[in-house]
């Protein structure tokens, strides 16, 4: 029993390993994906580098260019999602206070265009992230 039960620690160990480097390797993937877009962005182009930030914030991968990229988009233009992604950001990092923040300005950039819409997905974002606190 007892070579049995070595044999599945160094069974688990090998999956656990192999199972590690395809997130690595699924993550690197990410950003290269992220960076090229940004490099053939436009400069006036808030979409890609907002679309980019949310990619990297998903796979919890170079937070810091994700910030960059998010901060660049909303100084191109503000908007709702890239606001809402810069709440996903501050949830990722910890930071429930800023998250809100951002969602709340989120919800109220979708409003300005309709007061009716449906924001139930950000507060929902925004009850998590209280909860955080």
């Amino acid at each position: 029993m007892n070579k049995i039960s070595k044999l599945m620690v160094v069974v688990l160990a090998v999956v656990i390993s192999s199972y590690s480097m395809t997130l690595e390797a699924n993550s690197d993937k990410t950003v290269d994906k992220a960076r090229n877009a940004v490099e053939n962005a436009s400069p006036d182009d808030w979409q890609t580098y907002a679309k980019s930030a949310q990619m990297l914030i998903r796979k919890n991968a170079n937070m810091a260019e994700a910030k960059m990229w998010i901060e660049k988009s909303i100084a191109i233009r503000e908007t709702p999602f890239n606001l809402e992604v810069m709440g996903d950001y501050y949830v990722k990092n910890n930071l429930p206070k800023q998250a809100i923040k951002f969602y709340i300005k989120s919800m109220d950039k979708l409003k300005e265009n309709d007061a009716n819409i449906d924001t139930s997905e950000i507060q929902d974002k925004i009850v998590k992230a209280t909860k955080m606190k």
